[in-house]
């Protein structure tokens, strides 16, 4: 970083589990000092504001916005909120970082690239785990050709949440709030990092279904398709497997294949044997049975990276453009639903 001294104002709106930790991960870095803080519910503006030593709290998230004061604007709400907030904040002109998915819909999403872009703002999105060590090694191994040519990548997320989970919350299962469920929370992140090592898709049949759970979207959801580059890929999630299996992105080739499971390597090789890298020193991530792990190591990252960018006038790693890939898979799979073949 040029000039690791400059003081970064973000703004901060949400003030959920994830919300706490983009606050915690504020609190550890030099660069950037949290300035303010929105949300409706004005108990938890407080409690977070008092914890951090946020002096401005606001209901409303248009004032945050306005704030002279403010360089970035980062969102951690309800999915089908990011697109009004972020659209608000780049209007506003402050860059944006937003919590992963970056929106729930495609067109949402275009219009924030193509308005950050015009106004030449950054606007980045919160996929962490682009940071792990298990992912950039397996991104060197792979732009090394130890694989060989990638043939097919699997991405299995058979987690348990149980009823509470959706019964006590006023937005999750929810179309217009959610956005979806286990494939577009829970699932996408290991989705990131598939489009990120190994391509964008090109064509996708997907099922999804409610087979558990009382709610509106899907708690199921199983894909089959093909990327750009012409390897095979499926994909399979839930929340509703009591079994809470680990999540898992494979990647076999020619000559190898790799397995990320969370923040852990493991190498296939041609010759039968295996060799593992654990990188959970550096943190992990929610999982299985605690969705709310939470890795300081990648979320500073990150952090420090989207700063950097503001600050050297570069595009964040995990900038819109990265951002939309793994959002078009999940949409593709919603849209497909069983019916129908989609061309991405």
């Amino acid at each position: 970083m040029s000039d690791s001294k400059k003081i970064l104002k973000a703004g901060l709106i949400g003030t959920g589990s994830s919300a706490t930790n983009i606050a915690e991960t504020i609190a550890s870095l030099d660069i950037v000092e949290m300035v303010g803080i929105a949300d409706v519910n004005v108990d938890g503006a407080k409690s977070l504001a008092e914890k951090y030593n946020v002096e401005y709290i606001t209901k409303n998230y248009e004032e945050l916005c306005k704030k002279d004061n403010i360089d970035f604007i980062i969102i951690s709400t309800p999915h089908a909120l990011h697109y009004k907030m972020a659209k608000c904040a780049l209007e506003n002109n402050k860059h944006v970082l937003t919590e992963k998915p970056i929106t729930t819909k495609i067109s949402h999403a275009e219009d924030l690239i193509k308005v950050a872009r015009e106004k030449k703002l950054k606007l980045g999105v919160h996929f962490q785990c682009r940071f792990f060590g298990a992912v950039k090694k397996a991104e060197d191994m792979i732009n090394s050709g130890v694989l060989g040519k990638i043939l097919q990548v699997n991405v299995s997320v058979m987690w348990h949440r149980p009823h509470e989970y959706y019964d006590g919350s006023n937005w999750k299962g929810k179309w217009d709030l959610e956005g979806g469920s286990s494939l577009i929370n829970q699932a996408i992140h290991p989705l990131d990092e598939m489009v990120h090592l190994v391509g964008e898709v090109k064509t996708l049949f997907g099922l999804m279904g409610v087979k558990y759970h009382n709610i509106e979207t899907e708690d199921n959801t199983a894909a089959a398709f093909v990327f750009q580059n012409g390897a095979f890929g499926t994909l399979q999630t839930s929340t509703a497997t009591k079994a809470a299996f680990p999540a898992k992105l494979t990647i076999f080739g020619v000559e190898g294949g790799l397995e990320i499971d969370g923040n852990i390597l493991t190498y296939h090789k041609a010759d039968g044997t295996s060799e593992v890298t654990d990188f959970t020193a550096g943190g992990q991530v929610g999982s299985a049975k605690d969705p709310k792990l939470f890795s300081l190591k990648a979320h500073s990252a990150l952090m420090e990276d989207f700063c950097d960018a503001i600050i050297n006038d570069r595009k964040p790693t995990v900038n819109g453009e990265e951002g939309i890939k793994s959002l078009k898979v999940v949409r593709a799979v919603y849209e497909s639903n069983g019916e129908k073949i989609i061309h991405l």
